[in-house]
């Protein structure tokens, strides 16, 4: 028996099947779709790692400024403190100063010092109380010319200038006109303390470091003995400071400065020996010794030739003696301080100016009118050195 079909019937299946077939094709581009939007994915995944990878061995947001920055960072500068003195006198050590590199400047080595003070009881001061100038590789920069128009608001009475240092201003060692070097020194001076300085080391920091606060600070043993003894010196600075001497000596015996001419109308300086210097440092380490109640024989062989180079024997012995019957001054070298504390002190003062002589050398004096504005007076200077030549 055949079953009739119903017209209605047969096209509801074929839209049936027509439908069947569009979701099965709707279903399998949905497929390839979501295996495209996984490969994708998988490729953007790729790519995330590659980036993570790439961006862990060069920054890509860092710049070389920053990096460079970021360098200074782990660098560490080491200074040496030393021969400060306080409104109470000597420290009786000298002092390290570490600090970093991109973070800290010539205004922390100042204010540190200053917390150093405080500690050893050298001074009631603190780093504002009077001006200050302080020398860093042959630049003077100077403190107190401006001040904060209210107390830490970080506003300041006018702009810094290129020699002003304060709070505002500290001097970063980053930002310096000269690149930090071993070896570079200075000077702070002012009525509440004076100290010398000296970058012994710039280097890495190193693991143990890394746990410090900055600035640290640490105290130099003392190895100076107490005796009137030449230990206090290298053989090797003891020969140059005999060689300087004979140079000292060669150039004060000869025409190697000027003096004005006298009586001849031609003529405006003559050559002249040199004269000595006014004395300075060296009547403070005269008269530790003598408060020690040193003899001067004893103290010229072992300390005082080797730190007074440009002076002869005869005139250090006309001081010494000149020295002692003058109480207004005498006083006050090493008061409060036991005699082989003097003599320590000494020796330490020597030590430190005999540095300086070792930098300097005996140099011709030239004409004063040499390099004036006006031009007579460098005709007059034309006029000296061609006689003197001629002579």
């Amino acid at each position: 028996m055949v079953t009739p079909v119903d017209d209605n019937d047969t096209a509801a299946a074929a839209v049936g099947a027509v439908s069947n077939a569009a979701a099965a094709v709707a279903v399998e581009a949905t497929s390839e779709a979501r295996a495209a939007v996984a490969t994708a994915a998988t490729a953007t995944t790729t790519a995330g790692a590659a980036t993570v990878a790439s961006d862990a061995v060069v920054p890509a947001a860092v710049s070389n400024e920053d990096a460079a920055d970021n360098s200074n960072n782990t660098k560490v500068c080491r200074f040496l403190i030393s021969n400060l003195q306080g409104g109470r006198g000597y420290a009786k050590n000298d002092f390290r100063i570490d600090l970093l590199q991109s973070k800290h400047g010539l205004y922390d080595i100042a204010e540190t010092v200053f917390d150093i003070m405080d500690k050893e009881k050298l001074t009631n001061d603190m780093i504002y109380s009077h001006l200050w100038d302080m020398t860093f590789n042959k630049k003077v920069y100077k403190n107190g010319w401006r001040r904060q128009t209210m107390p830490d608001s970080g506003e300041w009475t006018q702009p810094a200038s290129e020699t002003d240092i304060d709070e505002g201003e500290p001097r970063l060692f980053s930002g310096l006109n000269t690149p930090l070097e071993k070896g570079q020194k200075g000077k702070f001076g002012g009525e509440s303390a004076s100290f010398e300085y000296v970058l012994e080391s710039i280097t890495d920091m190193s693991a143990a470091q890394k746990d410090k606060t900055y600035p640290h600070v640490s105290k130099v043993a003392n190895q100076i003995s107490t005796k009137v003894e030449d230990d206090w010196l290298t053989p090797s600075q003891k020969s140059q400071c005999i060689k300087l001497q004979e140079m000292w000596g060669k150039f004060y015996s000869g025409n190697n400065s000027w003096k004005r001419a006298k009586r001849s109308p031609d003529r405006a300086f003559t050559r002249a020996k040199p004269s000595a210097p006014q004395w300075g440092d060296e009547l403070q380490i005269m008269g530790l010794l003598i408060n020690a109640d040193c003899k001067f024989k004893k103290c010229w062989t072992n300390i005082m030739q080797y730190a007074f180079v440009d002076r002869t024997e005869s005139a250090c012995s006309m001081r010494w003696y000149q020295l002692k019957k003058e109480d207004y001054r005498l006083k006050w070298y090493g008061k409060g301080k036991s005699a082989a504390e003097k003599i320590s002190l000494a020796k330490r003062l020597a030590k430190s100016t005999m540095k300086v002589q070792l930098e300097r050398k005996p140099k011709r004096e030239r004409h004063p009118y040499a390099n004036a504005d006006e031009a007579v007076l460098r005709e007059y200077a034309e006029r000296d050195l061609a006689y003197e030549n001629g002579y």
